[in-house]
């Protein structure tokens, strides 16, 4: 049986700098310097960290670096690179980014960054050749699972049910499509909102373990059992 894993980045730290910011000093000059509109730029606490101080969730927010590194791990395995998993980012504000096949991500941030927020802008990423490399739309978790259609859903948190990578690639493995899912927030736990699509929640390890070396472990695990590795 050919699986495909569908992995999704959910509540990502990924979004442009909201209006209310546009106007503080550290949004200004980091526009300036960049020769862009304050609107345009991504959310980065390495930035604006003073500015979103008294931001909503501002804990939660500012940290595309993390869909960056996640990504690079995603994309770079024999997984990806095979046609047997599905990448897709699901952000903080109900934007889904989708990754189209082969893609390969800059793996310097600043470049990232750039592709990102053109991204946000354009909506579509394509090749001289019209190959869609990368494609965003307004969705909610719920509706991307919805299009989708997984076997199953499974999500990683640490109030999940105690397990390993191991034990979660052997459930995973058992389905011909199934999704898993990795928060891309940098702290807390996903929202109720968010939790609700999951069929399952399983917690890999009691440290509280950075998306990126999620990412990396379950879909090594994943490819060792489906004979990929």
């Amino acid at each position: 049986m050919r699986r495909l894993l569908v992995l999704i980045l959910a509540e990502t730290a990924l979004e442009l700098v909201p209006r209310e910011l546009w106007k503080r000093p550290s949004v200004l000059e980091d526009a300036s310097s960049k020769g862009k509109k304050a609107g345009e730029l991504l959310l980065d606490r390495s930035y604006h960290h003073v500015a979103m101080l008294k931001l909503k969730d501002s804990e939660r927010r500012g940290r595309p670096d993390i869909a960056h590194f996640s990504l690079l791990e995603a994309t770079s395995s024999p997984l990806y690179m095979g046609g047997s998993m599905d990448v897709y980012v699901h952000t903080v504000k109900d934007h889904v980014i989708h990754l189209g096949r082969s893609v390969r991500l800059p793996k310097s941030y600043f470049r990232f960054e750039g592709l990102i927020e053109k991204l946000f802008k354009e909506k579509k990423i394509v090749t001289p050749n019209n190959e869609v490399l990368l494609e965003m739309k307004k969705q909610s978790l719920k509706e991307l699972i919805s299009e989708i259609e997984p076997s199953i859903t499974l999500g990683l948190s640490r109030i999940g049910k105690r397990g390993t990578f191991e034990g979660v690639a052997k459930e995973l493995v058992k389905y011909k499509k199934p999704a898993l899912i990795v928060g891309g927030f940098p702290r807390g736990h996903f929202s109720q909102d968010i939790s609700s699509n999951f069929d399952l929640i399983y917690s890999c390890h009691p440290l509280p373990l950075e998306a990126h070396v999620v990412v990396a472990r379950i879909v090594y695990e994943f490819e060792k059992l489906s004979k990929i590795a």
